[in-house]
C-alpha cells in the first residue's frame, strides 16, 4: 500500500513553499467572503447599492484568471519566480491593510479595483507556484507534491470563508477579516524565503520572441499536444458549472436542497471543503494503481454522477454524502490535472502551458456564473437549470473515455522505466 502525502518526504524547501502557500491561499478564501461582505458593508453605510455589486466583485476577481492568465505565462517563463511570488504577496498584502484602515472611507469602485488585482494576483502567484514545483521535488513526487497542495487548498475553502464570517459577525465590519487577510500575504512572503533560489526552468540561451508571439506560442503548444489540448477543454467544463453553483450557492441550497436556515446552508458549503480534501489525499493513491489520465477521468465521472444526483434530493445526510462526494471527484481531478501539465510541458515552457492552460481551464467560471444566473433568473426556472447543467459534466466524462487521455497517459500500460520515473 502507498504511503499517504507528507511534508518531510519532499524536503524543507518544498516544505517552506507549501507552507507558504498554504498561509496565502488562506488569505485568499477570507477574502472570498471579505470582500462580499465589505460590499454589503458599503451598501448599508450609504444606504445605496445594487446586488450587480456582488457580480461584478466575483467576474473582477475570477475574471483575471483569462485576463492575465494567456500573459502571465510569458513573465514567468522570463522572470524569476520566486520573487514574482513574493511581489505578488506583498501586492495583495498592501491592497488588504489599506481596505482595512480606510474602511468607510472609499466607495464600491475601489473595491471593485481591489478584486481585480488581488484576482490578477491570484493568478500569477498560483501559476508561479505550478511552475517551481518541479525545481523542488523529483519528477517521482509530482503527484504526491500537487496533492498536498490541492489538500491545503480544500482546506481552506472550508476554513477561509468560515473565519471571514465569524470575525465579520464578532466584530461588526469586515475590517479585521481585511487585515488578517493582509497579514497571511506577508507570512507567506516571509515563508517563501526560506524555498531558496529556484534555478530558473528556462535556459539562458533559448531565444526570446515578442511578447505576445511567446504568449501565443504557449496556447500552440497547448493545442499542439492531445493530453494538454483535451484536459484543458475537459477542465473548462465543471469549472462553468461550478461557476455557476458558487455564485448562486444560497439560492441553490433553498430553491433546490430546501435548506431551512444558514446552519444549513454552511453545512453544505462546508462539505465542499471535507469532499475536496480526500480527494486530494487520495488521489496519490489512485494515479500509482491508474495513471494520471484513468484518475482524470474517473474523478470527472464521479463529479458527474454525484452532482447530477445530489440535484434530485433536499437537505439531509444523503445531499451531504453527495456534496462530498462530487468534491472528491474534483479533488481526484485537480491533482493530476495539475501533474499533466507538469509533464508535457518542456521547461522553456512550462510558465506558458500552466498559466494559459488554467487561464483557458477557469475563464469558464464567470462565464458559468452570469449563463446559469441569467437563465435561471425566470420564474421556476432555476431549479431546472440547476439540475441540466451537470450533465454537462457527465457527457465530458464519457467523452474523456474515448480519448488518449483515458488510453495512454501515465497509466499502468507505459513501460515500467517510464512508469517509476513518472507515478510516486
Amino acid at each position: 500500500m502507498s504511503k499517504a502525502p507528507s511534508l518531510s518526504s519532499l524536503g524543507p524547501r518544498y516544505t517552506a513553499l507549501w507552507v507558504g502557500q498554504a498561509v496565502s491561499q488562506f488569505g485568499s478564501y477570507v477574502a472570498y467572503l471579505s470582500l462580499p461582505l465589505l460590499v454589503d458593508y458599503l451598501h448599508n453605510l450609504s444606504g445605496e447599492g445594487s446586488v450587480l455589486d456582488f457580480s461584478i466583485t466575483y467576474a473582477l476577481e475570477t475574471g483575471p484568471t483569462l485576463i492575465v492568465g494567456l500573459v502571465g505565462g510569458v513573465l514567468l517563463d522570463r522572470w524569476h519566480l520566486r520573487p514574482m511570488m513574493v511581489a505578488t504577496d506583498l501586492l495583495r498584502a498592501s491592497a488588504f491593510f489599506y481596505l482595512a484602515a480606510t474602511i468607510g472611507d472609499y466607495g464600491v469602485g475601489t473595491v471593485f479595483v481591489v478584486a481585480f488585482l488581488v484576482g490578477s494576483m491570484n493568478t500569477l502567484f498560483d501559476g508561479a507556484m505550478y511552475a517551481v514545483v518541479p525545481a523542488l521535488v523529483p519528477e517521482t513526487r509530482l503527484v504526491q507534491a500537487n496533492s498536498l497542495i490541492a489538500a491545503s487548498q480544500q482546506a481552506n475553502f472550508a476554513l477561509g470563508p468560515l473565519a471571514a464570517g465569524i470575525m465579520a459577525f464578532s466584530t461588526g465590519t469586515p475590517a479585521l477579516g481585511l487585515f488578517i487577510n493582509g497579514v497571511t500575504f506577508l507570512v507567506s512572503a516571509i515563508s517563501l524565503y526560506w524555498v531558496g533560489r529556484v534555478v530558473h526552468h528556462r535556459p539562458a540561451a533559448d531565444e526570446r520572441q515578442g511578447f505576445f508571439t511567446e504568449a501565443a506560442n504557449g496556447i500552440r503548444y497547448i493545442m499542439a499536444e492531445p493530453r494538454l489540448r483535451i484536459t484543458t477543454i475537459a477542465s473548462a467544463i465543471p469549472n462553468f458549472v461550478f461557476g455557476f453553483v458558487e455564485a448562486t450557492f444560497v439560492v441553490l441550497a433553498y430553491q433546490v436542497f430546501r435548506a431551512e436556515n444558514e446552519a444549513q446552508v454552511g453545512i453544505l458549503l462546508a462539505a465542499f471543503g471535507v469532499g475536496g480534501l480526500i480527494g486530494a489525499l487520495v488521489a496519490p493513491r489512485v494515479v500509482r494503481r491508474l495513471g494520471l489520465g484513468q484518475t482524470m477521468t474517473i474523478g470527472m465521472s464521479i463529479t458527474g454522477v454525484c452532482l447530477v444526483s445530489v440535484m434530485q434530493t433536499e437537505y439531509g445526510i444523503v445531499a451531504i454524502g453527495l456534496q462530498i462526494g462530487w468534491m472528491f471527484g474534483i479533488g481526484l481531478i485537480n491533482v493530476s490535472l495539475a501533474t499533466i501539465r507538469q509533464h508535457y510541458a518542456t521547461g522553456s515552457m512550462l510558465g506558458r502551458v500552466i498559466s494559459a492552460s488554467r487561464a483557458i481551464g477557469w475563464a469558464t467560471l464567470p462565464v458559468g456564473a452570469l449563463v446559469g444566473g441569467w437563465l435561471g433568473s425566470g420564474e421556476g426556472n432555476y431549479q431546472i437549470v440547476a439540475r441540466a447543467f451537470p450533465i454537462l459534466i457527465v457527457g465530458t466524462a464519457l467523452w474523456l473515455f474515448t480519448t488518449v487521455v483515458w488510453r495512454d497517459t501515465f497509466g499502468p500500460r507505459q513501460s515500467s522505466d517510464e512508469a517509476a520515473r513518472i507515478i510516486p
